[in-house]
């Protein structure tokens, strides 16, 4: 049959192009002259490589070249009116078979056999000499015709073919794997032909085979061919023509049985679950199987010949190997397609099955575990930390990394992509434990996904930063005189005071408490008493209030903010330990006197004396301290300084009495005012406050309010600093 359309061909046609360039070298006489020199690309020359030598008779000699065959050198000028060309001998060797010049009268002579001719030079360029050299192959015009035996069929390797030319004896060469490189295939020289001869390479088709297809190279030179009797007509060029011939065996007529196995040597077990494989037989017709990992489908039968067996694509899976039982029945395998053809034999029985297994590998992405070192934690230097990787496909890694002064990483193992893998460092923190002083941040789960995945594990030294406050201490009692017995002053309440570290959440210590230790950073810190209302720091306990232990540790202070910056060692070093020390705030009374001017006469030159009245430090109510005398106009000095809180806990209450002034003019007070205290006591036993002291309040307070006027009388509570009481009194006419 007339092979009209060739189909895909099995192999590259190399095609080689060279360029021509020139290379003129000589003297320039005034009068120069014009040659070119042309290389035919007849007989096989087109793309070969000519140099030549041109000798004009005015100058000295010069090269050209090197020229391709079925190119030109372009315009050359020489020196005089004629030149001698001669064409270098080339390699492979050719004969020089004619030489035409144009115009045709400028030829003088030539000599084939060296090679030359003589000719007139042109004036110009547009009137050149053009000289042309056509060559053949050296000895005649003669090329060799190979064939090359090819086949896909394992059992074909190796066997001898027969093959003849134009009728002629048979000669016999092995076929070659049809995809091996064609460097290494062996084939077979039919013969020297001339070049433009048309021969017929017939082959002697072996019984149970079929010619499947045939091909030339070069392309061009297969003229016709006919696959069923294995004749392939074939045009003979300048160059060697090798014809291709691709022998398979001849499909079965009838059915056989197959089988797909997937896995079922266990080579990966993170494969699991369903695959898909379509089955073409020898006759077209196709066959859908799912077939579970570890297990094999039920024999089909399909037509007898080459079948097609494809698994379908899995995500996170790769095709790594496919064999057949009994294994010389695979015949390709394509592992980036998934594909594998197989032979079939004819059979009634599904005992002489063909088995096709197919392995498969789970894609896997790696795993690095890094260990970091936090702020700090140049003690971790040099330990070394141990893991456990868990993977939700069962697999468990154990490793360690030993800490440095930069980030540490460990390439753990390869998971199956999609794998959620748990890492766990393997450190206890419980008190006595290796890890009781060292944090553990970033542990957890890590998705697998392709490439490197990267988890960062940190871990920084912690120490111990305890505070305590010291109990409230007692107010001090009077100087016990001789026989008298000791009274007991009353304890104060211990109040709960506030506390920040590096300006972090509040937490809170009983005065005669301390926190539990603190787990800090290793370094500096800094611990801020909150302010509070009753309270401040002893300027006459330890360190003036604030006391560190040990005592190196203190970097700095400040008694006006409550604040002390400590350093803190690694937890095996020892605790931190910051004290601070707290007293009741304190505050202090004083009394004004104001008269109107109008009173100026009347009571200006009288003195004023005040009763100071509150619970003394045993809790007895009583007229504790007298400020006065004073004039209108002036103040008393302050009183001593007074607790402002009550040992119970309580506000501490102030009662002031007005004594009745010198002299028997007559006067009211007017008016009390208060300034800096926290205001006036209540008038009830009910009042739900918890913090004021209803009753010395009520013990002062007369029918008629607070302040009583009538008998100038005020009940208030002492606030920290100065409480300034101011009475206003008017003198009453007579």
């Amino acid at each position: 049959m007339r092979g009209t359309q060739r189909g895909v061909r099995r192999f590259a046609l190399l095609v080689a192009l060279a360029t021509a360039g020139v290379l003129v070298v000589g003297a320039q006489a005034a009068s120069a002259q014009v040659i070119e020199i042309c290389k035919s690309s007849a007989n096989g020359m087109s793309g070969r490589a000519f140099s030549y030598t041109v000798a004009p008779s005015g100058g000295s000699s010069f090269s050209v070249g090197p020229v391709a065959g079925g190119r030109c050198s372009g315009p050359i000028s020489v020196a005089g009116a004629t030149a001698v060309i001669t064409e270098a001998q080339s390699d492979p060797a050719t004969d020089v078979k004619s030489i035409t010049v144009r115009p045709t009268n400028r030829k003088l002579s030539e000599d084939l056999g060296n090679r030359r001719v003589t000719v007139t030079t042109g004036a110009s360029t547009s009137s050149e000499t053009l000289v042309t050299f056509v060559n053949q192959p050296a000895g005649g015009n003669y090329a060799p015709l190979k064939v090359c035996k090819l086949t896909e069929t394992p059992a074909y390797l190796g066997r001898s073919f027969s093959f003849s030319v134009n009728g002629g004896p048979l000669q016999s060469t092995e076929a070659n794997d049809a995809f091996d490189d064609p460097a290494n295939y062996s084939c077979r020289v039919l013969g020297t032909f001339q070049v433009g001869s048309i021969v017929n390479v017939h082959e002697q088709i072996p019984a149970g085979t079929e010619v499947q297809w045939i091909d030339t190279d070069p392309g061009e030179n297969l003229l016709d061919f006919n696959t069923a009797t294995g004749d392939a007509t074939v045009l003979v060029t300048a160059t060697a023509t090798i014809v291709y011939f691709d022998n398979e065996p001849t499909p079965p007529s009838g059915t056989g049985f197959i089988e797909v196995c997937k896995n079922v040597i266990e080579i990966d077990p993170d494969i699991s679950g369903p695959f898909s494989f379509t089955v073409t037989d020898a006759a077209g017709a196709t066959y859908e199987l799912t077939v579970l990992a570890g297990q094999c489908s039920e024999p089909i039968q399909v037509a007898a010949g080459v079948n097609t067996v494809a698994e379908h694509a899995k995500a996170g899976t790769d095709l790594v190997a496919v064999f057949t039982f009994p294994e010389d029945r695979l015949l390709t395998t394509n592992l980036i397609n998934r594909t594998a053809t197989v032979e079939v034999p004819v059979s009634d029985s599904s005992n002489d099955e063909t088995q096709v297994h197919f392995f498969n590998k789970a894609q896997r992405g790696q795993l690095k575990v890094c260990k970091a070192l936090g702020t700090g934690s140049a003690d971790l230097v040099g330990q070394t930390f141990w893991f456990t990787a868990t993977g939700d496909n069962g697999q468990v890694e154990y490793f360690s990394i030993t800490a440095a002064g930069s980030t540490q990483c460990k390439i753990v193992s390869f998971f199956p992509i999609g794998t959620t893998v748990t890492v766990t460092e393997n450190l206890a923190h419980g008190p006595g434990d290796p890890g009781e002083f060292i944090d553990t941040t970033d542990e957890g789960d890590v998705v697998i996904a392709p490439g490197v995945n990267t988890l960062t594990v940190t871990n920084t030294a912690r120490g111990l930063l305890e505070v305590c406050k010291a109990p409230i201490r007692p107010e001090r009692g009077p100087p016990v005189l001789a026989g008298q017995l000791a009274r007991a002053v009353p304890t104060p309440v211990q109040a709960t005071f506030q506390f920040r570290i590096d300006g972090g959440g509040i937490f809170t210590v009983q005065a005669g408490k301390c926190s539990p230790p603190k787990r800090v950073s290793v370094g500096n810190h800094t611990v801020t008493e909150v302010a509070a209302n009753d309270y401040e720091l002893d300027p006459d306990a330890p360190g003036a209030g604030i006391t560190v232990f040990p005592a190196d540790r203190e970097v700095s202070r400040s008694l006006a903010t409550r604040t002390v910056t400590v350093s803190v060692p690694y937890g095996p070093n020892g605790e931190t330990l910051v004290t601070f020390y707290n007293r009741i705030k304190r505050g202090m009374v004083k009394v004004c006197k104001q008269i109107p001017i109008t009173s100026q006469d009347a009571l200006g030159g009288k003195q004023f004396v005040y009763d100071v009245y509150y619970r003394d430090v045993f809790g007895v109510v009583a007229l504790q301290e007298t400020l006065g005398p004073i004039f209108p106009g002036e103040c008393t000095s302050f009183s001593r300084s007074l607790p402002v809180l009550q040992p119970n806990g309580k506000w501490t209450a102030i009662g002031i009495v007005e004594r009745p002034a010198n002299g028997t003019t007559s006067y009211t007070v007017q008016s009390i005012t208060l300034q800096g205290t926290r205001g006036l006591c209540p008038n009830s036993l009910g009042a739900a406050d918890p913090n004021i002291d209803v009753a010395i309040c009520n013990q002062y307070a007369l029918p008629g309010g607070n302040p009583n006027l009538g008998t100038g009388s005020v009940n208030f509570y002492l606030a920290p600093g100065p409480n300034v009481v101011t009475y206003t009194n008017k003198a009453v006419d007579p």
